[in-house]
């Protein structure tokens, strides 16, 4: 018996699996015999059966197949028709032209599905009989299909036949700009923009939507002329189109008669009820010019849901921030409306520095009488624009407010622009604020304001009774720069607070101080019993880089805590030393996973051969993570 009719044997089975196993073997050898049975079993089988006939049949391929399948699509079971939909997008191509034949079938059902099949084959050939379905099937379902099939195959050869399909039913239409859309000759474009002045007003503003992704440069002339006859929801799609054409910079693009009258169109499109309109509006708006431009965006703003709008919000920010400073723009100051208020805090801070200047003034002759959240906003801005002739206003914010915010953005302000006395000493009064946050931005002020006064108050706060007072003047002494204080800093090593021995330490080792005197005072706070301040310690040292500090970072490794030893582990990689590869691999066999990672980390950055070797014995590890990440430490070595 030969291989097809041990197959058919099998094909013809009641046995299901055998039926599929066959079936398997049909596809394999592609044993065109089989195909009658494979049909069969699509029309009869069970789902696992006819699932195996469909991929045996898409296996097989060959004109035989494509002739044997076309007549299941007449069948009256949607499932036998769908699959055989499927199967034919699939292999149609190997006998287009019987396929083809079906357009002429008295079926119109049948001409539909033909014509969907045809889409999927990728094959020129199948244009031109798509094209006279298009043009000349009666039924309208079928030209409907024709035009997205043509739109699927995407050959320019169409674009003749879609356009004089456009005076179709609307239906049709639909379908015909999407296709041309997709294919995008060089014809399209303008056709389709002939075709506004007869469409409906929904074909009508479809055409616009295609219009606008095709990207052709030329049609905006035919654009904005199509504006002057066009109905306000189509004039607003036209906006829409010739923004997303030009970009940010439409107004400027356009010729100077037009941008007038494309202006008033953009400010017409903010009130349309589309949100992609009113964001293609704000951002054709950017470049537009006068105070009526800006009263129209803003008027549109506050209408806006904050938690709905978040889009149009942004998109109405940028546009205000590229008009930039006018009357128009200032008069949202003197109103009362929170948020057009922050949305013009906003808009400020994205100008140029020189718009920004222009706010300045209006800003701050309005900002008593804004309610806590706009303030917040506008000192934000304030903070980053003004100049030394405003530093009357933050002297007055600091006295005046108590919003930890505010106060901080005014103290923000005086410590990177003013050196007066008055400033200092009201930054200074600050740095007895009852917030902690405050004072250590007053603290910060002061420190860069480098006004000598203040740095004779932070030396007298030394000797001061209260210990954050002597913590803070001890602070501002270590980051003065200044190493005449390094003997005011040693003294301080003494303090019975170790808070301010820690900082104390810190200022001398950012001074350079001599850090053979510095061993004796780490030796001490690595000890402490606040596991914070050790760790805190290990970082200072291990920033220094410094051998000095060698013996304490490995001395550190027997730490009880092991965030303290994991902070030992980072700097003594960091180090780049070989000496610390032994203590390393001594806390990886005594020591917690947590630990254990990190040294396997930190012997891959080192990359000696003796920490490969070590990570190569690691990979024999009980816990199959540190096996993993001791590979991917030792690749990492290999690989540089």
């Amino acid at each position: 018996m030969s291989e097809c009719d041990t197959i058919l044997s099998r094909l013809r089975s009641d046995d299901s699996e055998s039926v599929r196993d066959a079936a398997y073997v049909a596809g394999t050898e592609k044993l065109e015999c089989a195909i009658p049975e494979l049909i069969r079993h699509i029309q009869e089988g069970n789902l696992g059966v006819q699932e195996a006939a469909d991929r045996a049949l898409r296996v097989i391929r060959g004109e035989k197949t494509v002739q044997a399948v076309i007549p299941l699509l007449a069948s009256e079971e949607a499932p036998v028709r769908n699959a055989a939909m499927d199967i034919l997008r699939e292999v149609a191509e190997d006998d287009l032209e019987s396929v083809m034949k079906e357009l002429k079938s008295s079926d119109p059902d049948l001409r539909i599905f033909v014509s969907d099949i045809l889409g999927s084959s990728n094959s020129l050939f199948a244009v031109a009989p798509l094209c006279d379905a298009l043009l000349k099937d009666e039924e309208v379902n079928v030209r409907y299909q024709a035009a997205v099939s043509l739109g699927e195959l995407g050959f320019a050869d169409a674009a003749d036949s879609l356009i004089q399909a456009l005076g179709d039913e609307e239906w049709v239409q639909f379908s015909v700009i999407e296709a041309l859309t997709k294919i995008g000759a060089a014809q399209t474009a303008g056709a389709l923009v002939r075709a506004l002045s007869n469409a409906t007003p929904l074909v009508a503003s479809m055409i616009v939507e295609a219009l606008g992704e095709m990207g052709d440069l030329k049609i905006v002339p035919l654009l904005v002329e199509q504006m002057k006859t066009a109905p306000a929801p189509l004039q607003n799609k036209i906006c829409k189109a010739v923004v997303q054409l030009l970009g940010d910079k439409t107004l400027e693009l356009l010729p100077a008669d037009k941008r007038e009258q494309f202006t008033e169109a953009l400010l017409a499109a903010l009130e349309d009820e589309d949100e992609d309109v009113q964001l293609a509006a704000l951002r054709g708006l950017s470049t537009a010019q006068g105070d009526d431009a800006t009263r129209k965006v803003m008027s549109t703003v506050i209408t806006f849901d904050v938690d709905r709008d978040t889009d149009k919000l942004l998109a109405a920010v940028e546009c205000l921030a590229h008009i930039g400073c006018n009357s128009g723009f200032l008069e949202v100051f003197h109103g009362d409306n929170e948020l057009g208020l922050r949305v013009a805090a906003e808009a400020v801070s994205r100008m140029s520095h020189d718009e920004m200047r222009k706010a300045i003034p209006t800003i701050i002759s309005t900002f008593e009488e804004k309610n806590l959240l706009v303030q917040r906003d506008l000192i934000t801005v304030l903070a980053a624009a003004a100049g030394s002739s405003e530093e009357a206003f933050f002297q007055n914010v600091l006295i005046s407010h108590s919003d930890e915010l505010i106060l901080k953005k005014a103290l923000y302000f005086l410590g990177e622009n003013s050196k007066a006395p008055e400033s200092a000493e009201i930054v200074f009064a600050m740095l007895s604020h009852e917030s902690f946050e405050v004072k250590d931005v007053a603290l910060e002020a002061a420190i860069a304001m480098n006004n000598e006064m203040l740095w004779i108050r932070f030396v007298s706060r030394v000797e001061s009774e209260d210990p954050t007072e002597r913590m803070m003047a001890v602070y501002a002494l270590g980051k003065s720069t200044n190493d005449v204080y390094v003997d005011l800093l040693k003294e301080a090593l003494s303090d019975p607070v170790v808070d301010v021995r820690l900082v104390a330490f810190e200022g001398l080792i950012a001074l350079n101080a001599d850090p053979a005197s510095l061993m004796e005072q780490a030796k001490v706070l690595l000890n402490d019993d606040n596991r914070d301040i050790r760790i805190a310690v290990v970082d200072m040292i291990g920033k220094t880089q410094s051998d000095l500090y060698l013996q304490y970072l490995i001395e550190a490794l027997d730490d009880e805590d092991d965030w303290v030893v994991v902070r030992a582990v980072e700097h003594l990689g960091a180090l780049g030393n070989d000496d610390v590869v032994e203590p390393l691999l001594k806390v990886f066999a005594e020591r917690s996973a947590l630990v254990q990672h990190k040294v396997v980390k930190m012997l891959g950055n080192l990359g000696t051969e003796r920490c490969f070797g070590a990570l190569l014995t690691m990979m024999s590890h009980d816990d199959p993570e540190i096996c993993d990440a001791a590979e991917q430490a030792a690749n990492l070595i290999r690989s540089r």
